[in-house]
């Protein structure tokens, strides 16, 4: 058993609080493949195998006794009229909003139609893909891509076709759905980066188109006036083995310094009370309510989320190339608007999440957002440029995936090259 680092702690003390991604791939899976993989990548990275367990107010990590049962963390869907991603948004919709009640490990993969040997489909193919369920507490975005990056190098045997055979099949639309969760709805879009810009940091342009959205009132004239604060995510290096998982994404607060038209009730500095501290320590050791009431609070103060994060280089998984892949970050309150990115080389792979005092459409904010990602006029340009010019990060503190010596690792530069 090991102690679990503070910032790992605050996430499992957060109770139901889960990364969800989607990673779809350019034809159907080879369940026996996708197996020994997963199964070589446990052999190399015990954490995988740990579970969370508090002992009075702190949470540590327990190896699981015994060979982890993927039939027990695995399942299939069977649905082949989904032909293109953006299909799969209920079922991720509802696999979010759905608890991992199994005793092991807190993760699930889910496979979307894999390929069945010596069946063929006439017509489109349906599209193939994973759904990935992990609990915060034990990795984070950047993380689990390392993961999936350590997968494509393992061959099946004889027992990963046997074990293929015994795999079951579930539909998520069928999951109870017990976590609350406090937004409208996401979106799923691949926007190539044809035209983007690249001078400047990139994960700093995404908050300021980020900004520039929720500014807009024909977006969200119910979230106007606006506070002024942005979040968007930074690496920060973590000390340790590496085989260790864990988070080593902070959040850091950027201020647009646009002043309220009306004067409106707001905590002082509370959107950088993440960096304090006592703020970090109540959060991860108040019983798991408190804990969750202090994240809304603290969420309530933002305009807006941005995170953007680099796609590893030709990441295989089952036998097939990723096309592309999507997260579908945790939320706790009323944010107006968060923007997950995984860049590739050729395009974002977006996922939007409008919240509150959104009122207009989301074929409308698609179109807003893609040109604002891929500008085509200098109004475009123009509108981010503006609202970089008027942005200031604050720093100080280590907020979220604070570094320390009990961290759970990766080798990660501290300020990484924007994708």
């Amino acid at each position: 058993m090991r102690r679990l680092s503070l910032s790992d702690t605050i996430f499992y003390n957060l109770g139901d609080c889960y990364m969800n991604a989607a990673a779809v791939l350019d034809g159907p899976c080879d369940l026996a493949v996708l197996l020994a993989e997963m199964e070589g990548v446990i052999e190399a990275m015990p954490a995988l195998t740990e579970q969370s367990k508090r002992i009075g107010l702190w949470t540590f990590a327990k190896r699981t006794s015994g060979q982890v049962d993927l039939t027990r963390h695995v399942s299939v869907i069977r649905d082949p009229s989904i032909t293109r991603f953006e299909q799969i948004v209920p079922r991720l919709d509802k696999q979010r909003r759905s608890p991992i009640r199994i005793d092991g490990p807190p993760w699930r993969v889910f496979v979307l139609n894999p390929a069945e040997p010596g069946k063929e489909t006439d017509g489109e193919p349906p599209l193939s893909a994973l759904f990935m369920q992990v609990r915060h507490g034990m990795a984070d975005a950047i993380r689990g891509l390392q993961i999936l990056s350590r997968m494509g190098r393992y061959e099946p045997t004889a027992a990963h076709r046997a074990l293929a055979a015994r795999i079951p099949t579930v539909e998520p639309l069928d999951f109870a759905s017990p976590i609350t969760v406090h937004d409208p709805g996401f979106s799923l879009l691949q926007i190539p980066r044809r035209g983007m810009v690249r001078d400047g940091d990139s994960s700093e342009r995404l908050a300021a188109v980020a900004a520039t959205l929720v500014a807009d009132p024909t977006l969200f004239p119910n979230a106007q006036p606006l506070r002024g604060n942005v979040g968007r995510t930074r690496f920060v290096r973590r000390r340790g083995p590496e085989n260790g998982v864990g988070n080593h994404l902070k959040m850091v607060t950027v201020s647009t310094k646009e002043k309220p038209k009306e004067k409106r009730f707001t905590i002082p500095g509370l959107a950088r009370a993440q960096d304090l501290p006592i703020t970090q320590w109540l959060v991860a050791l108040a019983p798991r309510p408190i804990a969750r009431l202090m994240m809304r609070i603290w969420y309530t103060n933002f305009d807006a989320m941005a995170t953007l994060i680099p796609m590893p280089r030709r990441l295989m998984l089952g036998g097939r190339s990723v096309s592309a892949t999507f997260g579908i970050p945790p939320l706790w309150g009323p944010v107006p608007l968060c923007l997950d990115v995984l860049a590739d080389g050729e395009n974002y792979n977006v996922c939007a999440v409008p919240g509150n005092g959104f009122t207009a459409s989301r074929e409308l904010l698609h179109e807003r957002l893609t040109r604002l990602l891929n500008p085509e006029t200098d109004e475009d340009l123009d509108a981010v440029e503006a609202t970089l010019a008027l942005m200031s990060e604050h720093t100080g503190g280590q907020g979220q995936g604070v570094d320390g010596s009990s961290s759970s690792p990766v080798s990660v530069p501290a300020r990484a090259k924007s994708p």
